[in-house]
């Protein structure tokens, strides 16, 4: 082949390549570089019962309207796999950091609240429901008025202050044993970080204590979480 040629196939490949690398990393950009923060926190009565994905990994779903360092507000979901101690999961009342591609959340992070910028901590005043308890025995009442709301299939769910412990009590009939065995899979995690939330508002608050039982007294499922689970904030 001759140099002319060469020269030709040269100049060609660069103009194909050309618009191909510019594509791909507008693609990447879009998708991958950080282009925004958003901060949020987890409602006081959000769910964060996991459940079973297609691929049959225990799941929980977050759908949370954030605010950026501008005030500007944007609603944002993204779904945490739960591991055996619920060590990913968000409880309610933690404030949160929602990093953000142009087309994706790239990453999430539980945070201080002193970390949050004045315009996004001010929308997420505007539009968070703080607890109105001032007791454990208050908080309690609260805690069982946002579980009756959750829908749960048990038959009844209480949240009882017994001291410096709270008393979590999932009833089931006798007939949904089956179910209430199942619940204990995505109860335990739950609850394993719950006491964090807990602890975080009530500094006397010593443990928690989940009970799931039948209406006929059979105990399926009692543990004690005393132990806080510790998150990387940012401060």
């Amino acid at each position: 082949m001759s140099r002319k040629w060469v020269f030709i196939v040269l100049i060609a490949v660069v103009i194909v390549a050309v618009p191909v690398v510019l594509f791909l990393k507008q693609y990447y950009d879009n998708r991958y570089v950080l282009d925004d923060r958003f901060y949020s926190v987890v409602p006081l009565d959000y769910d964060i019962t996991p459940y079973r994905d297609e691929q049959g990994d225990r799941v929980t779903d977050y759908t949370l309207t954030c605010y950026n360092a501008d005030g500007e507000a944007r609603e944002f979901s993204f779904t945490v796999l739960v591991d055996a101690h619920g060590s990913d999961l968000y409880p309610p009342g933690t404030y949160m950091r929602v990093d953000v591609s142009k087309q994706l959340v790239i990453g999430r992070r539980a945070v201080d609240e002193g970390s949050i910028p004045e315009k996004a901590k001010e929308g997420i005043a505007a539009n968070f429901t703080p607890a109105f308890a001032t007791s454990l025995e208050q908080y309690a009442e609260e805690r069982t008025r946002q579980l009756a709301v959750q829908g749960t299939p048990a038959q009844t769910v209480s949240c009882i202050a017994d001291g410096t412990t709270l008393v979590y009590a999932y009833t089931y009939s006798s007939a949904g044993k089956e179910l209430a065995q199942k619940t204990v899979d995505f109860l335990d995690p739950v609850y394993s970080v719950q006491f964090r939330a807990d602890k975080q508002a009530y500094p006397e608050l010593t443990a928690i204590f989940l009970e799931i039982k039948l209406d006929d007294g059979t105990e399926i499922f009692s543990q004690k979480y005393d132990t806080r689970v510790e998150f990387d904030y940012e401060k």
